[in-house]
């Protein structure tokens, strides 16, 4: 009884040593595979996946990565004998790495109908809840259906936003982790955001934000999978096999550790424990036994992979800054002509890379500009052929909306074959088109006027420069067209600088349509253009002056008034008037000038005859030496009229030269002459002396404040100084007080360091003569001078009288340089009126005296002193 009852134990036991003896085995065959599979296998493989995803992988509070799948590949390496490099990074960034082929795996990666197009997947082996958390402030939702219209933050490249897109979510906030959504949501940047309830849960308990930000609700149930690039099944069926190797009660063994599970605890017999021990021993002995294998194996694989991990690292590392820079990345197989891009280089572009398919040579040449195409090739032809080190050029590539783009384009060759052939190129792509636009805009301004929109005095020069080599070197002429706007002052002055502007553009235009499109029209100030012409271009140049002078007269229609002016064209050609640039501009210059000296509206090539006209410049300046000698000098007086009674106070001595042979000769021929030959001081004496003496002879019908004002030049103040000139002393053995006398000087004069300058302004101070600044408001305008010379008068510029409307820029300059005036105690004298309208706007704003057309041109002494004596006679009626 006792026997059988015992035989039943007995059973149990061997049963236990037979389950032993069979697990033994499989234990030694394992430890076969693995000691074979260490030995023939020298291969790795890298892993990638999101750093960001506790109890699976994560950063511990040293920073060392851990978690379940950390755990698994340690595992699944011993089980396969196969070196894992597992990577962390941000999400968006690991799918990069695996699609560029920078990885053989991504774990923790969710199906769906899109990625299946770029991934081949192993089959789930995890479930994970994706749930909707909201703001505390936030409620009511319930259901994804409620999501339609709002912004929901997701982490970049999650799975969940194909799920939300589906939901009518069509707005979302991407960051680079939970952390920074979680944070995001705390900031109030986003109320509404959808997180794995796995790392939800450990960021929320860490940044102590669970009762803040709640789950809402579940949007679905998410499965783990681990993918490979699409269609890499050999990576695959690797995978799958080291996963084989790892038993369930493993993966329950990994899932307990980091997600925690409850004890099970039961009963165990004696023999159990003894089996247990037994394995554990056996266990121990064959883990030693493929611990000291593999030593041997890693000791002569470790610099390699210490290396392999260097380079990983490295090249992480230049890839993020490549990424900071905005850079595209392109590899180019130099073999099959296959590129791989980065998804910024097709971002440049305004493309998807998928839009993109195929990435080959050909795809690269469709986008590129075909004038960019071949210059690019031919140094990427250079650098494979080792004459330049790197390759660099800047290339044109067809954005998607139609435009160019402007690309740094830059590589280098980084392997060759066996046989020495190109093999494998890299290189980035920068977009520089601001970059371009700035350098042509800056270019342009440089070089080409703003008005007309033509080249420039400065590329002028350089154009002409250039078409004299070309003509030099193929020995043929070259033409230069000089052409000047006759009476364009007049427009200027009667419509003002706004319509002269509309009338220069329009011209210019004009010119352009008339000349060859190989033509050069440059506009080189003012109202002056140029137009250079090669030969060949235009048979005939009488014609095409006519064309020009005849389209350059027709109408212009400015402000609504119909407008005419012309145009004198001078001409030099190369080579039979001028070899150099300088002298051929010169020429056509002079004879540009002489066609205006002809009646304007005509044309004139340089010849002898213009080089006779400039003599007779000379003969001007020599017979100006004789005209006071001669008697030819005839003073004229205008008169200066107070804006207050309306009634003449003073008067301005101007000079005329009345030639014996050209007659009445305007000061502003002779004037620059004299001034040039030093004729003017001699000249300057005489008319101050006939002032002197008409202001004696005119003070009796004038009263005791009339005072004559006379011009002195700055070549006068600066001669020598003897009793000739001296005004001073003039006066005095005249008897001419010195209130009679008004000296006007310009601006530039009072800056003039001479100690002459100031010395003789002092004299006519203490003398009582006044002095009036001319043209004032034109040149170097300095208060401080005002002052120091005891100025008495300003008089305002006729260039701002004749503008001069309500309100507008130059009724403001006048009224401000009135007010100044006033204030330092001086009377304003404004030149130029020549309207009743302009003689009231300067009553309005308190000028004092106002001379000009509207009240009398110059006139001789007898004309002048004719109307002191009708102004005294009216006087004594209405007395």
């Amino acid at each position: 009884m006792n026997n059988f009852a015992a035989r039943p134990a007995r059973r149990r036991v061997y049963r236990v040593l037979s389950w032993f003896c069979r697990l033994l085995c499989c234990v030694l065959l394992g430890v076969g595979i693995v000691a074979s599979t260490v030995w023939a296998e020298d291969n790795a493989i890298t892993v990638i996946s999101d750093d960001n995803y506790p109890p699976y992988l994560f950063k511990d509070a040293n920073g060392n990565t851990v978690g379940i799948v950390v755990d698994y590949w340690k595992l699944w390496e011993q089980r396969t004998g196969v070196k894992v490099t597992l990577l962390s990074t941000a999400w968006e960034q690991a799918q990069q790495q695996l699609l560029s082929g920078h990885a053989d795996v991504i774990e923790m990666i969710f199906r769906n109908p899109e990625r299946e197009q770029t991934y081949t997947f192993t089959p789930a082996y995890a479930t994970v809840p994706v749930g909707i958390y909201v703001h505390e402030s936030l409620s009511g939702l319930v259901a994804p259906g409620g999501l339609s219209g709002f912004t929901v933050g997701v982490q970049k490249g999650d799975g969940c936003i194909f799920r939300l897109k589906d939901a009518g979510v069509k707005s979302f906030r991407l960051y680079n982790n939970y952390e920074e959504i979680i944070q995001a949501t705390l900031n109030g940047q986003v109320k509404i955001v959808c997180m794995d309830d796995y790392p939800a849960s450990y960021y929320l308990y860490r940044m102590d934000a669970d009762s803040q930000i709640l789950r809402a609700f579940t949007l679905y149930q998410g499965k783990f999978h681990r993918a490979v690039k699409k269609g890499n099944t050999q990576m695959l069926n690797l995978i799958a096999r080291g996963a084989d190797a790892i038993s369930p009660a493993d993966m329950a063994a990994l899932e307990a550790k980091w997600k925690g599970s409850p004890l099970q605890r039961g009963e165990t017999s004696r023999q159990v424990k003894i089996v247990l021990v037994l394995i554990v021993v056996v266990a121990l002995t064959l883990v030693l036994l493929i611990v000291m294998l593999r030593v041997a194996v890693k000791r002569k694989t470790a610099e390699i992979q210490n290396k392999r991990e260097e380079l990983e690292l490295e090249r992480l590392r230049l890839t993020d800054i490549i990424d900071a820079t905005r850079a595209g990345t392109w590899e180019w197989n130099v073999e099959t002509g296959q590129f791989q891009f980065n998804r910024r280089w097709a971002e440049i572009l305004g493309y998807s890379l998928e839009e993109l398919i195929p990435h080959n040579l050909e795809t690269a040449k469709r986008l590129t500009h075909p004038d960019d195409w071949q210059t690019s090739m031919t140094l990427v032809a250079r650098h494979l052929q080792g004459e330049i080190e790197f390759y660099e050029c800047d290339i044109r590539m067809r954005h998607k909306a139609g435009h160019w783009v402007w690309i740094v384009d830059r590589g280098r060759l980084i392997s060759r074959t066996p046989a020495g052939e190109p093999a494998m190129m890299r290189g980035t792509h920068i977009d520089i088109t601001d970059k371009k636009q700035a350098e042509a805009a800056i270019w342009r301004q440089a070089n080409y006027d703003s008005l007309t929109e033509l080249p420039n005095r400065h590329y002028f020069h350089q154009q002409i420069k250039e078409a004299l080599a070309e003509a030099t070197a193929t020995q043929q002429r070259l033409t230069l067209l000089l052409l000047d706007l006759d009476r364009f002052k007049e427009v200027n002055d009667s419509l003002g600088h706004r319509r002269g502007d509309e009338l220069l553009a329009e011209v210019g235009q004009r010119i352009r349509q008339c000349v060859p499109a190989a033509a050069t029209v440059a506009r080189l100030g003012g109202d002056e253009f140029a137009i250079i012409v090669p030969e060949g271009l235009h048979a005939d140049l009488h014609a095409l002056c006519s064309q020009l002078m005849q389209d350059i007269s027709k109408a212009y229609i400015l402000g609504g008034e119909r407008v005419f002016v012309t145009v004198s064209i001078g001409i030099s050609q190369y080579p039979d008037d001028a070899v150099h640039a300088e002298e051929m501009i010169q020429h056509a210059d002079q004879a540009m000038y002489d066609a205006k000296s002809r009646g304007r509206n005509s044309v004139r090539f340089f010849s002898l005859a213009i080089r006779d006209a400039l003599s007779q410049r000379v003969n001007l300046a020599r017979d100006l030496r004789t005209a006071l000698e001669n008697n030819e000098l005839r003073d004229y007086y205008q008169p200066i009229v107070s804006l207050h009674d309306g009634k003449i106070v003073k008067a301005e001595a101007l000079m005329r030269w009345q030639h014996p042979e050209r007659g009445l000769i305007s000061p502003a021929l002779f004037i620059p002459v004299a001034e040039e030959t030093g004729d003017i001081i001699a000249m300057g004496d005489w008319i101050f002396h006939q002032a002197a003496q008409r202001a004696i002879q005119w003070q009796p019908l004038m009263g005791d404040d009339f005072a004559i004002s006379v011009n002195k030049s700055p070549v006068q103040f600066v001669e020598q100084f003897n009793l000739q000139n001296d005004w001073v002393h003039a006066l005095r053995a005249m008897g001419v007080e010195g209130k009679r006398i008004v000296v006007e000087i310009t601006e530039g004069l009072l800056l003039n360091p001479d100690p002459v300058v100031e010395e003789r302004l002092l004299q006519f101070r203490d003398m009582g003569i006044q002095v009036a600044i001319d043209d004032f408001g034109t040149g170097y305008s300095s208060l401080s001078y005002l002052s120091k010379f005891d100025i008495d008068y300003l008089k305002i510029d006729q260039s701002f009288t004749r503008n001069l409307n309500a309100g507008n820029e130059s009724y403001v300059l006048c009224e401000a340089i009135i007010v100044m005036a006033h204030k330092l105690g001086l009377k304003v004298i404004a030149e130029g009126v020549e309207t009743a309208l302009q003689r009231d706007l300067l009553m309005d704003i308190d000028c004092d005296y106002a001379q000009g057309f509207f009240y009398s041109p110059p006139v001789p002494a007898d004309a002048f002193e004719q109307m002191l004596v009708q102004q005294s006679r009216e006087a004594a009626i209405a007395r």
